[in-house]
């Protein structure tokens, strides 16, 4: 069992290597205009007073070895790779590579208002922000793998090593505590002003989504801290691929939620992380195609599978 005690977290223990160099995190604290000597390598956590790098050094240093891959899909089903790459080196440099990426993918609808020009992002760039930032502040280094970033014509969707950390449990996003995993990391992401507040960053990718018929998800196993970032800009099932039947995979994705019973309007709704007017939507597309029945009134109204 991977330890998590403020004593024994992996970003505080001594690196098992110790010829690293920090050529791209000096680079951003001088352009922050940030001190980055010996005196802070202690102050920050990145050693310990005898001159020993710790994991967190590690983890800032250009050899880091956690690395980030990312990958671009002509499909939601993910079977068309259109790019992959890989990103190395310290932390700080994935991160702005990752979500280099990131932005060359996120297209945009343009519209005008008069004279006034808006470009309404497929996703948008403050929820990319801050979901790949979590991503590198709280997975669990102690846990061999990537980080994966899919950009799919859905939407994104990003993939962190290790769970929620201990003491938080799902009912707690919302709430704004923050208990990151990786403290020492944190407070660096903070000094350099990517992280603008603890505990916020889940209340901002929500919100960014406010007054959009798709919603954020987020998805957790004991070991994977997964949030989808869906396509505002998408047609319901676009980039998915039709099988024999003509579904799509939003509509399996519906159907799988069906498969173990009835559900109300906001079952549904809640399941899947849409709004209210997409799951109608949704549930109406697949009563059209006979796969869907609808049974009761009001509010007594549940969708089943047709027999």
């Amino acid at each position: 069992m991977v330890q998590e005690t403020e004593g024994d977290a992996f970003e505080v223990r001594p690196s098992l290597r110790q010829d690293l160099t920090f050529a791209y995190a000096s680079d951003e604290f001088t352009r922050k205009g940030l001190a980055f000597g010996e005196g802070e390598f202690r102050t920050l956590g990145i050693a310990l007073p005898d001159g020993t790098y710790t994991n967190l050094g590690l983890l800032l240093s250009d050899q880091c070895p956690p690395t980030v891959k990312a990958a671009q899909f002509a499909d939601d089903a993910r079977n068309t790779f259109m790019s992959r790459e890989e990103y190395a080196g310290s932390v700080l440099k994935q991160l702005a590579d990752a979500y280099a990426f990131m932005e060359r993918c996120n297209r945009f609808r343009t519209t005008f208002e008069g004279l006034e020009r808006t470009d309404y992002y497929d996703v948008p760039p403050v929820a990319m922000r801050e979901a790949l930032v979590n991503s590198v502040a709280h997975r669990e280094y102690a846990l061999s793998g990537p980080t994966l970033v899919s950009v799919m014509p859905g939407g994104m969707e990003i993939v962190s090593p290790g769970g929620l950390p201990l003491g938080i449990e799902e009912a707690d996003l919302d709430a704004h505590i923050s208990i990151p995993r990786n403290k020492m990391l944190a407070n660096v992401l903070f000094r350099l002003e990517l992280i603008e507040a603890y505990g916020t960053g889940i209340g901002r990718i929500r919100a960014s989504y406010d007054g959009s018929d798709v919603s954020p998800q987020i998805r957790l196993t004991p070991n994977t801290f997964t949030v989808l970032l869906p396509n505002r800009n998408a047609p319901l099932g676009a980039g998915d691929q039709a099988g024999d039947d003509g579904n799509s995979i939003a509509g399996n994705r519906l159907l799988a939620v069906l498969h173990d019973g009835a559900r109300t309007r906001s079952e549904v709704q809640k399941a899947l992380g849409v709004s209210q007017t997409t799951a109608i939507r949704m549930l109406g597309e697949l009563i059209k195609r006979g796969l869907v029945q609808k049974r009761g009134a009001g509010r007594s109204t549940v969708y089943e599978l047709t027999a």
